[in-house]
């Protein structure tokens, strides 16, 4: 019975903080179901929240939420990466021209594949973080000349033509389902998302990247090692964009230099949406999961309704507006 006494009080501790730091986040999600799950019963159409429909919003979220990780740990330094967009095209052309390399429908064709685009990834992390720590670049300036810059050398790699002809099993990561159910994708995005959680919450890597976006002098005087960490953070943001784009690869069974474009304005809006803090220093993993969910189910709930594309951006962009704003309210309270 004392036993029980003693942590029944700190259970509730823990849930009134998730409310008060999450609360807020999804009222908003659980509004945008109800109106969605209404306006498709008032419209006599399939209904909205049905499971086959939120595995589906799931999985086509999934790409977006393993490259908005990496995103997030670095706007938690105060920093921006642009070139994920164009990371996801370029991380996908270079897995499937590996693959089709190395030939055969073997396990190492595929993993060769991989290696070979997380490599790239890594190594153009490596070139960003450098210009940003070592040259002085604004991150904006770095980042933009990647994202022009990778988005050619993926035009180059192919001549500008899709690369196809790929065998049967490089479709594992973008359509496979385990159990017949879940799709592989979304279980890749689970765990980077747990993963990101774990390695911003419980470790002294995580306790920098913060440090470092409260205040990156001070962070600095007080011995943390600022170059190595931000260099860090955009290896860790090229290498998931190239995850994100060979799960695309494979969903599309090509490696296309055209696609991605734009992403990185769906990434950088979930992670707004979640309540990173554009400033730095303030923000969560759980966060940017569910302003994942705000968006991809804003996203999917207007196509489910019949609204042409040109009004979802429209709202789309009224809605990253009303969260930037909400930010500026939060950080001057």
């Amino acid at each position: 019975m004392v036993t029980a006494t003693n942590e029944t009080p700190s259970s509730s501790a823990a849930t009134g903080q998730f409310l008060r730091i999450y609360g807020f986040l999804l009222i908003a999600l659980a509004i945008e179901c109800a109106v969605f799950e209404g306006i498709a019963r008032y419209q006599g159409i399939r209904p909205f929240l049905s499971v086959d429909n939120l595995i589906l919003i799931l999985n086509q979220s999934a790409i977006y939420g393993v490259v908005s990780v990496g995103m997030t740990f670095v706007i938690l330094t105060g920093g921006i990466d642009l070139s994920v967009g164009s990371m996801i095209a370029f991380g996908g052309v270079v897995g499937a021209l590996v693959t089709r390399a190395v030939g055969g429908d073997s396990a190492w064709a595929l993993a060769s594949g991989w290696f070979a685009a997380m490599a790239a990834g890594f190594a153009t992390g490596c070139v960003s973080g450098l210009f940003i720590t070592r040259f002085k670049i604004p991150p904006f300036i770095a980042t933009l000349a990647i994202m022009s810059s990778m988005r050619g050398a993926g035009y180059l790699l192919v001549q500008g033509t899709p690369v196809s002809d790929l065998p049967a099993n490089y479709i594992f990561l973008g359509r496979y389902t385990i159990a017949g159910h879940v799709p592989v994708g979304v279980v890749v995005m689970l765990i980077v998302f747990i993963a990101g959680g774990i390695l911003l919450n419980t470790t002294r890597f995580g306790r920098e990247v913060r440090a470092i976006g409260g205040g990156e002098e001070s962070a600095r005087l007080s011995g943390v090692p600022v170059n190595r960490v931000k260099l860090a953070v955009y290896c860790m943001s090229s290498v998931l964009s190239v995850l994100g784009g060979l799960m695309l690869s494979s969903k599309l069974r090509s490696g296309d230099p055209t696609v991605g474009v734009g992403d990185e304005l769906q990434v950088i809006a979930a992670v707004v949406m979640g309540g990173t803090s554009l400033t730095g220093g303030r923000g969560t993993i759980m966060g940017t999961f569910i302003g994942l969910l705000i968006i991809a189910v804003l996203a999917t709930g207007l196509t489910w309704i019949g609204m042409e594309s040109f009004g979802q951006q429209v709202i789309l962009g009224v809605v990253i507006l009303a969260a930037v704003l909400l930010d500026q309210f939060k950080g001057s309270s």
